[in-house]
């Protein structure tokens, strides 16, 4: 792995190992493995829902849950249980490029298969999986093209795609120490292009913008000053987290949910 891929890969992996584990975080989603902004069409609702919620909206992109499925960049594993609701857990392959993540995520299902792996480099033969999901990371890979030329290849014919993705102004790829300039994708119109360019059937690009990334924004800031207010937070720690955010909202400009199929089948 070339120098600059290895060092984006640290990077992601220091500030999301400290984060995904912190109390705070973890008592934001009611105790469970999630971090990720989910989706609401209600502001108050909490954020376990919301996180199951967009799981629900995703794989319902998928007309038929069976076969195998692979989920990229897992996390903690919250996303591959919530895939086991709905496919064998035998049948599902959760990657990561985080091995203390990929050992949590063992834990919460353990029928399913982990491995440290890099979304831009599956290690997987040609037509290997019925599903591919990836939720809220494409963003930092370097690049997502590579993981969308990756993913065509190991999805069977007929196969779908689907995930929820950032995109981020030209500023924040080029300055954010997560990011690869490489990734930039100037607008929604370059990012239909981009799936039609790989090869990908398009059938789905939906522009949650306002249920996911604003209503998420909106509800953790609130959240954070009743944490303060009760006395669960410190005002160093709420400022933390307010200075993420306040940070992360002048470079976000869109969400998008993606439903995408490989021709034939």
């Amino acid at each position: 792995m070339p120098n600059a891929a290895k060092a984006l890969n640290t990077n992601i992996n220091d500030f999301y190992d400290a984060s995904m584990f912190s109390p705070q975080l973890l008592a934001y989603y009611g105790g469970s493995d999630y971090t990720n902004f989910g989706y609401r069409t209600d502001r108050d609702q909490d954020a376990r829902t919301a996180c199951d919620a967009l799981m629900a909206r995703l794989l319902g992109f998928i007309p038929a849950h069976r076969g195998s499925v692979l989920d990229v960049a897992c996390g903690k594993g919250e996303t591959t249980r919530y895939l086991a609701r709905h496919y064998v857990p035998e049948r599902i392959t959760a990657i990561n490029i985080s091995e203390k993540q990929l050992a949590r995520g063992r834990e919460n299902v353990p029928g399913a298969t982990f491995r440290l792996m890099d979304a831009t480099a599956l290690d997987f033969a040609d037509a290997s999986f019925d599903a591919v999901v990836c939720v809220e990371a494409a963003f930092h890979f370097n690049t997502r093209e590579k993981f969308l030329r990756e993913a065509l290849r190991v999805l069977k014919p007929g196969g779908y795609l689907v995930l929820s993705d950032i995109l981020i102004s030209q500023t924040g790829e080029d300055s954010h120490q997560r990011r690869s300039s490489e990734n930039y994708v100037a607008n929604l119109d370059a990012y239909r292009a981009l799936y039609e360019r790989v090869g990908f059937a398009l059938d789905v690009l939906d522009d949650a913008t306002e249920f996911s990334w604003r209503n998420h924004f909106m509800h953790l800031i609130n959240f954070s000053h009743q944490a303060f207010l009760d006395g669960r937070v410190t005002r160093e720690q709420m400022q933390r987290t307010l200075n993420l955010y306040y940070d992360r909202a002048g470079y976000i400009e869109h969400y998008v949910l993606v439903g995408a199929r490989k021709p034939g089948g």
